[in-house]
């Protein structure tokens, strides 16, 4: 039972692999012209390989052995075969700059093709997904991955075919040579076959170890590189260390295992290439000393082994590439299978003409075993400054993530203008709807970059007038270049309150309606509080606007004060209507002002 269900398992994988080989294959139509020519060109520099043996065997046996020629007759005939066999070398170097220039351009246009498909799919790619992937093991698929891909269709297609013509013609030419001669090694190349194939076996084995510490130690990289501050923070450069060095052993271990089965089979490929030119030297000295055959036979039969084994070799190099392009390829494949969001709906509703939002019984989770929202109802008008308090995962920032269309709520319907969430075109959504988090992101660029987010459609007066409204004019006209200050990575070098004025005007920019500002005053000064409060509560006179807050003296001006409590709405009111009420804002206020008198 047990063996029939591993022939299954087996038969079902050999399926996936084909159906991963041909769809990869599909990215070289395009090119198919340009193949076409590869394997012109690979099928010329197989002929011009074989060529050289016979010039040589034909200079041996036709001039050098002659009894017949004269000394200068011989001289003639063997300048003349030498340079036929300089002219060839030159057309096998020609050749193979052509084979390598070719198949390296198309190579070079697949991955392209495969890398732009790739991040794209990404970019239309739901939350949901980076939540549950490392970016590390996402950047693994979009570099080493198809890095693979590139030697597959640079080295593997066009070699495999020289090395098909290639043993087909030296087994034909060492025929003709001598039939005899070729019959009493041939027992040697099943040998070689059963060989290959056992190391076929193990070398899946070894790779797929590889491919998997790989993934593991760029996911770790990835993760501890942006946390490189906590690290240092709290001295655990040690257990890091230790950490990495365990992970990194993992890999080494899975390389040696790799190297040795190439270990094992270089030198048993190697054996028995001496195995047969011991039988050729010993059965080819008899028929020499016979006269069946001539030393110029001879020695092109032996050229034409050496020539054989170069081709068995390399055909065993290129399998472990087809297995770390067909592994890569599976896993770039399952990327690319991931769904996307939909970012036009049938509404396709592109406006928010006023800004009202409003939660019908809605019910969310992430994982669909805890539920983070239970049977929330909320509404938001415009003109009116709303707080969102509660504790650390009661479901503030959930109620954010909602509103843009980040995750959708599993039960219940949310309404933006009386109008369904899944009606509005996401993309108009989110422009319309800004999420100001805590940790705001900055790219590499200009601060005017970071501001109109590349957009070349806003001109440098509107970024200005946009930074002027959130009070963030003067703040940054004190850098050194103004607008034109380089970001270096995530922001390095721009404090957090400037990057929340930055977002903040980001926002304005684009016009938004909705304003939601997760946590946006947590970790700022207090000058630079006082100018996003200003500013929010300007914001909020036209617009609808959502402070989630976790320190509730950020909050004590809001019009009105939702209170979060284990995923449903425990209160709502002012911040003295709800102190007076003595319930769950009032337990949050106590233990909050309770820590900061002790502090």
């Amino acid at each position: 039972m047990e063996i029939k269900q591993q022939k299954e398992a087996e038969d079902r994988e050999s399926k996936v692999k084909k159906t991963v080989f041909f769809r990869l294959l599909k990215y070289s139509f395009p090119y198919f012209h340009l193949m076409i020519v590869a394997i012109l060109i690979v099928i010329t520099l197989t002929y011009l390989t074989l060529m050289p043996p016979q010039i040589v065997r034909k200079a041996i046996n036709t001039y050098i052995l002659s009894q017949e020629l004269s000394a200068a007759d011989k001289l003639a005939g063997i300048s003349r075969q030498a340079l036929l066999f300089l002219i060839v070398s030159g057309g096998i170097f020609l050749f193979e700059y052509l084979s390598i220039f070719v198949t390296t351009y198309i190579g070079g246009k697949i991955v392209y093709d495969i890398r732009r498909q790739l991040y794209d799919h990404i970019l239309r790619l739901p939350m949901s997904f980076f939540d549950k992937h490392p970016s590390g093991q996402i950047t693994t698929r979009i570099t080493s991955d198809t890095q693979n891909v590139q030697e597959f269709f640079t080295s593997v297609i066009t070699s495999i075919i020289n090395d098909v013509f290639l043993l087909t013609g030296v087994i034909i030419m060492m025929w003709s040579i001598s039939s005899r001669l070729f019959l009493d090694i041939i027992y040697v190349f099943p040998l070689i076959i059963i060989a290959m194939v056992v190391f076929r076996y193990f070398d899946i084995k070894a790779y797929r170890a590889v491919r998997a510490g790989i993934a593991k130690i760029n996911a770790y990289i990835a993760e501890n590189l942006a946390g490189m501050p906590v690290t240092k923070l709290f001295n655990a450069e040690e257990f890091k260390r230790k950490e990495f060095d365990k992970v990194n052993r993992e890999l080494y271990k899975s390389r040696m295992n790799q190297l040795y089965v190439f270990g094992i089979f270089r030198p048993l490929i190697n054996f028995l290439y001496y195995l047969t030119m011991s039988l050729i030297i010993w059965f080819g000295s008899k028929y020499i000393l016979n006269k069946v055959l001539n030393f110029g036979d001879l020695f092109a039969f032996v050229s034409y082994i050496d020539t054989f084994m170069r081709p068995i070799e390399d055909l065993s190099e290129k399998y472990d590439i087809i297995q770390n392009t067909t592994a890569s390829a599976e896993k770039i494949f399952a990327l690319l299978d991931e769904p996307t969001e939909e970012i036009h709906t049938q509404g396709n509703v592109s406006e928010i003409k006023e800004g009202k939002i409003e939660f019908k019984n809605v019910w969310f989770t992430y994982d669909n075993e805890r539920w983070i929202l239970k049977d929330v109802n909320l509404k938001f008008h415009p003109g009116e400054l709303v707080a969102i308090v509660g504790e650390t995962g009661a479901g503030k920032t959930t109620i954010m993530n909602l509103i843009n269309g980040m995750y959708r709520a599993q039960q219940g319907s949310i309404l933006i203008d009386d109008v369904p969430l899944e009606m509005y075109d996401l993309q108009m959504l989110r422009k319309q709807v800004s999420a100001v988090p805590q940790d705001v992101v900055l790219f590499s660029g200009t601060l005017l970059d970071n501001i109109r987010l590349f957009h070349e459609e806003y001109s440098e007066s509107d970024v200005y007038k946009a930074l002027e409204k959130v009070q963030a004019l003067d703040i940054i006209e004190r850098l050194p270049k103004g607008v034109y200050t380089e970001i270096v990575e995530r922001g390095k070098g721009i404090s957090a309150g400037e990057r929340q004025l930055i977002a903040l005007a980001r926002s304005v920019l684009f016009g938004a309606k909705i304003f939601i500002l997760d946590e946006a005053t947590s970790n700022i000064d207090v000058e630079t509080e006082h100018r996003i409060q200003k500013a929010v509560r300007e914001l909020s006179k036209e617009n609808t606007v959502i402070m989630i807050a976790h320190r509730l003296s950020t909050v004590v001006e809001a019009d009105r004060i939702i209170v979060v409590a284990d995923g449903q709405i425990a209160e709502e009111g002012k911040h003295l209507e709800l102190l007076r009420k003595r319930g769950a804002y009032y337990r949050l206020y106590e233990i909050q002002f309770a820590k900061e008198g002790i502090a």
